[in-house]
């Protein structure tokens, strides 16, 4: 990246303070920044870290005192931190539209795949029959993409994915390293004391804009579909069981696990090591706290956290209170002994 503060001033809508002309070529956080980086305030509590910077551009936000700065070029912006964001992407775009157009010989396709242009395909990258890679595509080498599959447009799919039969992912979805999509699901059926495996025959559809963080598994269904929907966000490391559905533009953070059947709506916010129950139905515009146990149907709008669940502010109350349970307790068997009540 090359690009000057009044270029880029451009493109976050910002306004120079300083050098227009100041060359930037990097971005990095303030205490790290050195000669041609570019830098963001955030929150003025770091401001004394923004003046020392040795970044040559800093994003602040528009009612910032630029007084306190002296021999910096700022550029005031609405939210620094999703303008610094911007300039994050531009690199980013940069490093992938480095990566040459090509397919490496070591790759194994199939003559009954499709693949369509500009496509990127990586050393041992195994694309099974009827699978279907769209235009701009990069697989990164050792993914495989089972039979019948489709991969959209522009979608970037890192090393080491597994992409089983009969998955259809939209355009511009990201799988990091290690996700499997359409993996068997969790079904087995007791039957004297024996398990037995149900078979698992469904899909999975995954929309666009979709990013899916590493070593997380979406199950395909046993039967029908598991779905996830457009803007959805999936951090590494969550477990989604067969025939879950999750909305659009949901955020669900590591370690969750969301068990077979759940249904949940759009704009969901699920915290680190939940744990949401099979069969459930969560509303829209719902938010569930870290480490929450979800055992039963929520509403839209709720806001609860803890286990068992509770609305999160008397969730945060009852967990306060058990700190002072030994306290509680010794109160308890003195009241108890002041009235010789036995055991």
């Amino acid at each position: 990246m090359k690009i000057t503060a009044s270029e880029l001033a451009k493109i976050v809508s910002g306004e120079v303070a300083g050098n227009n002309e100041e060359i930037i070529t990097g971005a990095n956080g303030l205490a790290e920044a050195g000669n041609g980086d570019i830098s963001f305030l955030g929150n003025p509590k770091y401001a004394q870290a923004a003046q020392a910077t040795n970044a040559s551009v800093i994003f602040v936000a528009n009612d910032t005192d630029i007084s306190r700065f002296t021999n910096k070029t700022l550029i005031k912006v609405k939210n620094p931190q999703y303008a610094f964001s911007a300039v994050l992407a531009i690199i980013d775009k940069e490093r992938l539209a480095s990566i040459e157009n090509k397919i490496h010989s070591s790759a194994s396709i199939s003559e009954k795949a499709a693949v369509g242009k500009d496509v990127y395909i990586g050393q041992n990258a195994v694309i099974e029959d009827g699978a279907y890679i769209g235009d701009g595509t990069k697989l990164f080498p050792n993914v495989y993409i089972g039979k019948n599959s489709k991969v959209g447009k522009n979608c970037i799919i890192y090393p080491n994915v597994v992409i089983r039969e009969n998955v259809t992912l939209g355009d511009r979805v990201i799988l990091q390293p290690s996700v499997v999509i359409g993996g068997d699901g969790f079904g087995f059926a007791s039957v004297d004391g024996v398990n037995h495996k149900i078979p698992q025959i469904g899909r999975v559809e995954i929309g666009d804009d979709v990013e899916i963080g590493a070593h997380t598994t979406v199950d395909r269904a046993a039967v029908d579909v598991t779905k996830i929907g457009k803007g959805t966000k999936i951090d590494n490391l969550v477990q989604i069981a067969h025939n879950v559905q999750i909305g659009e533009n949901c955020i669900v953070v590591a370690h969750t696990g969301i068990a077979g059947s759940t249904k949940i709506g759009n704009n969901v916010t699920v915290g680190a090591q939940v744990g949401i129950a099979g069969h459930l139905k969560i509303g829209n515009n719902v938010t569930i706290s870290s480490q929450s146990g979800v055992g039963g149907d929520l509403h839209d709008g709720e806001i609860v956290g803890g286990n068992p669940l509770a609305e999160l502010k008397q969730s945060i109350k009852i967990r306060a209170t058990m700190r002072k349970l030994p306290e509680m307790y010794k109160d308890i068997r003195k009241i108890k002994e002041k009235l010789e009540i036995k055991e």
